[in-house]
């Protein structure tokens, strides 16, 4: 679990204090594209900002109090939260997990955290990341290793223990949708006072161009009806990652 994930963990424990399918193919460049590689800084311009997130989210966003934007090179992967019992599956529960990577030749890595700008709203926060490799070829070749694993790691559950917390992440729905690899994590924290809270994550790996682009995102526990915004636990990270891979496109 990255910092990304244990800082969700921790704010989802104080504000709760406060208040099948399978993969069925790997996914290609669209046909006939020969775009030129996106590289450098250029990969930030990638990111969606808090504007383009509300609009697909219908919810407002904030930078993350807990981490600020990153950018450079293979040192900024993130790393599991505590040891990591199944390693090929550390990649599907952690955004950018540096092991999933680890064969990769990287050129540039960046990425943003968000939080929810108020209160009553379905997604608790946003996480997204670039991964630029030298050719598309190259890309393709780590997006059908990514492929491959994720469809192994449906069904799995992972147990993380760190200093400050655990908690047990179930991988369910590794699939492909609308051209992008898609799972559903479900994050349960081993906390006294939160027995069978369980906090569902929505998370997405595109490929377009040189570029391997992810997403996270994290929605809370119980939703109301009246809760702002259009989070939806199926769509909603595969339409950022497509959003994502739109500007790549843009860009090459």
């Amino acid at each position: 679990m990255t910092f990304v994930r244990a800082a969700t963990v921790l704010s989802i424990v104080v504000l709760t204090a406060g208040c099948t399918s399978v993969i069925g193919g790997s996914v290609r460049p669209a046909p006939g594209l020969k775009p030129n590689p996106v590289l450098g800084k250029t990969i930030k311009q990638v990111l969606l900002d808090d504007r383009a997130l509300s609009k697909i989210l219908d919810q407002p966003f904030q930078g993350d109090p807990h981490l600020p934007p990153w950018f450079g090179g293979r040192d900024q992967l993130r790393r599991a939260y505590g040891p990591t019992p199944v390693v090929d599956c550390a990649g599907v529960t952690t955004l950018q997990e540096q092991t999933a990577y680890e064969t990769a030749s990287i050129k540039d890595v960046t990425g943003e955290s968000w939080w929810h700008g108020t209160d009553s709203v379905k997604v608790i926060s946003v996480a997204e990341g670039v991964v630029a490799l030298p050719t598309a070829a190259e890309a393709d070749r780590l997006f059908a290793t990514f492929s491959q694993q994720w469809g192994q790691c449906n069904g799995e559950t992972l147990t993380f223990r760190g200093s400050r917390l655990s908690f047990t992440d179930e991988i369910t729905d590794v699939r492909v949708a609308n051209s992008v690899l898609a799972a559903t994590v479900t994050v349960t924290p081993n906390i006294s006072g939160m027995a069978g809270a369980a906090f569902p994550e929505a998370r997405a790996i595109g490929i377009r161009a040189n570029c391997i682009v992810e997403v996270e995102v994290a929605f809370f526990s119980s939703r109301s009806p009246a809760d702002q915004g259009s989070g939806n636990l199926d769509t909603s990270a595969v339409d950022i990652a497509h959003a994502m891979m739109d500007k790549v496109t843009a860009l090459s």
